[in-house]
């Protein structure tokens, strides 16, 4: 680690320091925002990478039987991570961490207070978990489709017991994570995630013969990956004299105060997951395999929504903290429109790739073992819809922690109720007329209605999100896509005509589209291609 985590007093004198500078801040907060989610992304790149290896393993050594059980089993675990860990917990705790690095005394004090209430809330969840495990997957999955296939229940609830002792270990991971991302490490935390999956990928390929139940290996890899992964962040957190201590949480008034402010952050967020839930049981209805397919449609959608939405959201949060707290309105509207934009640039051409060639990208990552090629289709079917929800979900994930950096955690949890609402109105019809891919259009349908809420909502209170500089980067980057689009299925039918490997030519046609997309944008003078640009010059 550097002399600063060695020196914490200095750290944080350091962190502050670099944030108040209003004298450079008009062109360091941008920077700062870009280069923070440059190093989570490289941290994630490894994570994700290693999470499709660790798919792909899973799709093609279990059967489908195995794997919509587990998927459905780490659901539940992974629902609670985002809920307060990742999520609503996070957002409220980051800015306040932000207000009182000045302070180790103060800093320690809410790091204790906080984690405190999560520990013991943790602890009492996974016993109600484990013991009411199964009446609670008979209401989550006790559709048609799920319960038809003989042992898949029990399966499901014998794994997800097992999993939910996992629920402590990666809520304390995504807490220590915030503490990190407060002081601007962005890269170990990112990076922690790779070595889960690198242990669950070990144990899927144990022999399964050594259990009776199939499929308890990857249960076990869970536990000891998530081991792992918390003494990834565990230990910075410890160098910077920050690791919790047990304290009476309801006598300290800065977490008390995050505790609150978490309230309707966690029902914004809880919508999200219920939303999840509401997935599980359509999805139930639906034939074998159908929770594994929207598992890998979600895997395929969350490598570049992780590298470009989730690193830039993480990346902002502390810096639209602070700028908040200096009540520099201006510059907050600037930096976060200037983000937008960015994320738009890298999103837009991830979405129309994704589209393009779905069919080929699902046969690259799955289609070998017990995947086969009809699962394929319908997985592409989604993958296709999903394109588009990219684009959506994304714009959320940076817009959304534009109001939690304003302690605004209810404005979110408006957008993510109507959300709810119209997906929990579509799902049912939608399954029935498109079948599973109607679930993607529901839920894509949904997420605009979010998107346009907390837009309008922003534009109306804060400031202009949409600005002439949106619009100029519309009026150039709209009809650079549709060439895109065209070049794209150009060069993969090309290549793939004059080489035997469809893999290959996907590998090829990738790159050579990102070289296309990348200097015609240059040549536009589009300013978000210039910024990107010049960072890797440097």
């Amino acid at each position: 680690m550097s002399n600063s985590a060695d020196n914490p007093d200095s750290s944080i004198k350091s962190t502050v320091k670099s944030m108040g500078s209003s004298a450079e801040k008009s062109v360091d907060s941008t920077k700062k925002v870009f280069l923070g989610a440059f190093r989570m992304s490289l941290g994630t790149l490894s994570s994700r990478f290693l999470g499709l290896l660790r798919d792909i393993v899973l799709t093609s050594y279990f059967d489908r039987k195995v794997t919509d059980a587990f998927v459905v089993a780490f659901k539940l675990p992974n629902m609670f991570r985002r809920l307060f860990g990742e999520g609503a917990l996070s957002v409220s705790f980051m800015p306040v961490l932000v207000e009182k690095l000045g302070s180790k005394k103060e800093s320690l004090s809410l790091v204790s207070g906080v984690y405190s209430f999560l520990f013991l809330f943790s602890s009492a969840l996974t016993v109600l978990g484990i013991l009411f495990m199964e009446p609670l997957l008979r209401a989550l999955v006790g559709g048609e489709g799920f319960l038809a296939v003989p042992g898949k229940l029990e399966l499901a609830v014998t794994l997800a017991r097992f999993l939910f002792l996992y629920l402590l270990l990666v809520l304390s991971y995504a807490f220590f994570m915030a503490i990190l991302n407060a002081f601007g490490r962005f890269f170990w935390p990112a990076l922690a995630p790779a070595i889960f999956n690198l242990s669950l990928i070990i144990f899927a390929l144990m022999p399964q013969s050594v259990f009776a139940t199939p499929g308890l290996w990857l249960a076990v890899g869970v536990i000891v990956g998530g081991v792992l992964q918390l003494a990834m962040v565990a230990v910075p957190v410890y160098r910077l004299k920050l690791f919790p201590k047990f304290v009476k949480f309801w006598k300290n008034k800065d977490s008390l105060f995050v505790l609150k402010n978490t309230l309707p952050g966690i029902w914004g967020m809880g919508v999200i997951q219920i939303m999840g839930l509401l997935n599980l049981r359509f999805a139930s209805h639906l034939g074998e395999g159908s929770h594994t397919f929207i598992y890998a449609s979600d895997r395929i959608l969350e490598l570049p929504q992780s590298l470009i939405a989730i690193s830039l959201g993480a990346a902002l949060l502390p810096t639209l903290s602070k700028l908040w707290s200096q009540k520099d309105i201006q510059k907050f509207v600037e930096v976060g429109s200037q983000q937008w934009r960015l994320l738009l640039f890298l999103a837009l051409p991830s979405a129309v790739g994704l589209y393009s060639l779905a069919l080929p990208i699902v046969q690259l990552l799955f289609e070998r073992g017990a995947f086969t090629y009809e699962q394929s289709l319908t997985t592409a079917s989604i993958v296709k819809v999903y394109a588009v929800l990219l684009i959506i979900a994304s714009s959320i994930k940076i817009i959304a922690p534009q109001f939690f950096a304003q302690k605004n955690t209810k404005i979110p949890a408006w957008g993510s109720t109507f959300s709810l609402l119209i997906h929990a109105a579509l799902g049912f019809y939608s399954i029935k007329t498109w079948g599973l891919v109607g679930l993607a259009y529901s839920m894509t349908f949904a997420a605009f209605f979010n998107l346009a809420f907390l837009v309008i909502v922003y534009q109306s209170k804060v400031g202009a999100l949409i600005d002439k500089k949106m619009l100029s980067f519309f009026y150039k980057v709209t009809p650079l896509l549709f060439v895109f689009y065209w070049f794209i299925g150009f060069v993969f039918k090309g290549l793939n005509t004059f080489i035997f490997s469809q893999n290959i030519s996907l590998i090829m046609t990738v790159l050579v589209s990102v070289l296309f997309y990348f200097s015609f944008s240059y040549i536009l003078k589009i300013e978000e291609s210039r910024k990107v640009i010049s960072f890797f010059k440097r």
